[in-house]
């Protein structure tokens, strides 16, 4: 198995304790980058960074904020959508023994071939799914803080099998059966599905030198009696090109002598995440250092709430994209620990041209928080590790009504997602007058050399007293869903306010 062997592998690093940390949220800095590290000092620290509230402008402040992220990474929702439109479970039923009906055998085979390419693709594009709701209440008195807080991971990926793909019975594995099975017992005549090079190349992998038990001839009408069938009115219902089907047809050969039967297929799409719902109160104290500046250090303590999900559906049981999550609620494990979180912040406020410049560190749960797993899907521990996370971040105000800032990740964060690590880098401007503040900015993930900037940009709306925020963020990089061209990434965030 091509793929199944590494992913298997995978899934037995999603359960167990070093799981490893989420990726890290941007509530109230989405639209200047994700950059909040060294310029959060209202209730939005109790998220970015305790050491914040030392350095408070105003003696009271809240926020109130909501937002989902959804990244689709290639061709998983639309090939599973191809699976639904395919009666699947014709591959089940097929019988190269007597009695035959060879146009069912046919009609099932071709179908067949579909499934390979959709799990062939899937292979080969590793098509992702990947949802980030979240959400925030918070205030903030003089150096103090509290919040609850909502942030949450949720992934669907694929297990592509493209060894055990052969059709027929199980117990039958010879391919002169499979040829009788479809009436490809003699000469035919050839479609014009494939071209020149696919069909020498299909016809050697079911002909395989002779090793596969039949003679050229054969070969050659096994290809043709599928491709008549993949074009005619009721084939290729999931609109692969010539070259998917080709790759196919090879796997499906392949399989008579490496394989088993595709009854015994494991191809699946897995859903896993995490939700965290954290409470947190932090505190913040400021130093003067003279003319060194000012140096600010705080910590929050927070009661954390886990929920840990995990569900596995088989692909022939899937009718579309939206069966993909229905059974997640029902394998789930809740747990409750603590948490820590240490930050550090300095600000120098003599330079002449620059204005203002703050430097920030923060460290986010210290103490890697444990939570628990469904006890009949946990591998070799029944845990899940969110470790810690670090962040720099630095801002500075050239101009009474300019800000500009930028934060990177210390640390690579292990997400919920097998092999992917978050290390993002980002940063932008806000330019804010009485009643209104427009920002702009970018950040990637520098842990993914595969991966495109993502741009940002947000609005806020209102007094201090009362105002409306609203950011969001769009990937430069496309994907693929029902014939249309999407962003690979989109985030949006909504908030309200209030300073006195």
């Amino acid at each position: 198995m091509k793929r199944l062997n590494a992913v298997t592998v995978a899934l037995a690093l999603v359960l167990p304790a070093s799981a490893g940390a989420m990726e890290f949220q941007t509530p109230g800095a989405l639209g200047i980058g994700g950059a909040g590290v060294a310029r959060t000092t209202d209730a939005n620290a109790m998220y970015w960074n305790p050491a914040g509230l030392a350095f408070h402008e105003k003696s009271f402040s809240s926020k109130l904020g909501l937002g989902v992220g959804i990244s689709i990474n290639s061709s998983l929702a639309e090939n599973v959508d191809k699976i639904g439109k395919m009666d699947v479970t014709d591959l089940q039923n097929l019988s190269f023994s007597s009695p035959v009906s060879i146009p069912a055998n046919l009609s099932a085979s071709a179908q067949a071939v579909e499934y390979i390419g959709i799990v062939n693709d899937l292979d080969h594009n590793r098509g992702t799914l990947v949802a980030t709701p979240g959400g925030m209440l918070a205030f903030q008195y003089s150096n103090f803080g509290v919040a609850a807080i909502v942030s949450s991971e949720l992934v669907a990926f694929p297990i592509s099998d493209t060894t055990n793909v052969r059709p027929g019975d199980p117990a039958v594995s010879t391919m002169s059966l499979f040829a009788q099975g479809i009436g490809a017992t003699g000469a035919t005549t050839s479609g014009t599905l494939f071209n020149a090079t696919q069909r020498t190349q299909i016809e050697a992998a079911f002909y395989k030198g002779g090793a596969n038990g039949v003679t050229p001839v054969v070969a050659k009408a096994i290809v043709d009696k599928l491709e008549a069938q993949l074009q005619s009115s009721s084939g290729n219902k999931s609109e692969q090109t010539s070259q998917q089907l080709t790759d196919a047809m090879i796997h499906m050969a392949d399989s008579f002598t490496t394989g088993q039967s595709i009854e015994t297929n494991k191809s699946a799409v897995v859903v896993t995440g995490i939700a965290l719902a954290e409470i947190p109160i932090g505190y913040g104290h400021k130093f003067d250092l003279g003319s060194y500046g000012k140096a600010g250090f705080g910590a929050a303590f927070k009661i954390m709430q886990g929920t840990v999900f995990y569900a596995q559906k088989q692909l022939v049981s899937i009718d579309g994209s939206s069966d993909i999550f229905k059974d997640v609620r029902d394998n789930k494990a809740d747990s409750t620990t603590f948490g820590v979180d240490l930050g550090a912040q300095w600000r120098y406020e003599e330079l002449q041209f620059t204005g203002p410049i703050n430097v920030g560190l923060v460290v986010k749960n210290v103490n890697s928080p444990k939570f628990d797993i469904d006890k009949a899907r946990a591998a070799t521990s029944s845990k899940l590790k969110v470790e810690p996370q670090a962040r720099v971040g630095v801002a500075i105000d050239p101009l009474s009504w300019l800000s500009l800032a930028a934060d990177m990740d210390l640390t690579k964060n292990k997400t919920v997602l097998p092999g992917l690590d978050s290390q993002n880098l980002g940063g932008g401007l806000e330019a804010h007058f009485s009643w209104i503040a427009v920002r702009a900015g970018v950040y990637k993930n520098i842990a993914d050399s595969g991966s495109k900037p993502v741009l940002t940009g947000g609005l806020s709306l209102g007094p201090q007293w009362l105002r409306l925020d609203v950011n969001g963020a769009v990937s430069t990089e496309k994907a693929q869903y029902d014939n249309s061209s999407y962003p690979r990434e989109a985030k949006v965030e909504l908030g309200l306010s209030t300073i006195f």
